[in-house]
């Protein structure tokens, strides 16, 4: 059975505290409305997820949609553990930009990992949450 959902081009899908998306091109305002709205819902749920973005088909968003994702970042203080991979240079430079941007101009931090591959983006999530386990106070 296939699980993910479609946004046009673009589709993601759950597994436990992950969410995956995989875009297709750029995303436009009215598609960027619908994962936004998948996105809150999902990291409500698991505050302390990741969302693993498959870049290899991605272009950089626009203006509008980055005011979107942001407000989206801000009004519900949502921070994914964001862990992308399969970026070009291009990509990754300007996903830094906006993440640094953000930080300084919205007080948005968010934790950015860059992989090249999709079992090394799963592998730093393992790890991710090995180190989350270690860091919780034993009683």
């Amino acid at each position: 059975m296939d699980d993910w959902s479609p946004i046009g081009e673009h589709r993601f899908r759950q597994q436990g505290e992950v969410l995956c998306f995989v875009p297709h091109g750029v995303l436009s305002p009215a598609q960027a409305e619908v994962w936004l709205a998948a996105l809150v819902r999902h990291f409500q749920q698991h505050r302390n997820g990741f969302l693993l973005i498959d870049a290899r088909a991605l272009r950089p968003p626009g203006a509008e949609v980055r005011r979107l994702v942001l407000s989206a970042l801000r009004e519900f203080q949502l921070r994914p553990r964001l862990i992308i991979f399969g970026a070009n240079v291009v990509t990754r430079a300007v996903s830094r930009l906006v993440l640094a941007a953000a930080r300084q101009l919205h007080q948005i931090h968010l934790e950015l990992t860059h992989c090249s591959s999709a079992a090394d983006a799963w592998a730093c999530v393992d790890r991710m949450r090995e180190l989350s386990v270690e860091s919780m106070p034993r009683s």
